[in-house]
């Protein structure tokens, strides 16, 4: 990959170029502490969790951001996208995880049987 990114408890998401390891941007709209970001399978978003109750994504062409998805009622400890890039799976400490569309950015299910925090989730 061109890029890396990395979330931090400073409220942002780096992103750094890989062949000069310099930094090119640094995305700030998040409230709290970030725990996780992950890039879109075509590399043209960056979903971004946080203890904030939210995930966030980013255009990474202008480092705009797109949209900000809101619905859990915990921290989110991390957020994965589908293989085709339709989806985001977000998981909290409110003990669920979320399916959101990536077209309408809305929420499309909650699943819940968890008895504590869900700390990760991944898409087959």
């Amino acid at each position: 990959g061109a890029y890396i990114a990395a979330a931090s408890a400073d409220k942002t998401v780096k992103v750094w170029n890989t062949k000069t390891y310099s930094l090119v941007q640094t995305l700030k709209s998040h409230t709290d502490s970030v725990t996780t970001c992950s890039w879109s399978p075509d590399g043209m978003h960056i979903a971004s969790a946080s203890a904030d109750k939210t995930v966030k994504v980013w255009n990474t062409k202008t480092y705009s951001l797109v949209q900000t998805l809101k619905s859990h009622t915990d921290s989110v400890t991390t957020c994965s996208w589908s293989p085709d890039g339709m989806h985001i799976a977000s998981a909290s400490a409110d003990k669920t995880v979320k399916v959101w569309n990536t077209k309408t950015y809305s929420l499309v299910q909650t699943l819940e049987s968890h008895d504590t925090w869900v700390w990760s989730c991944s898409w087959s």
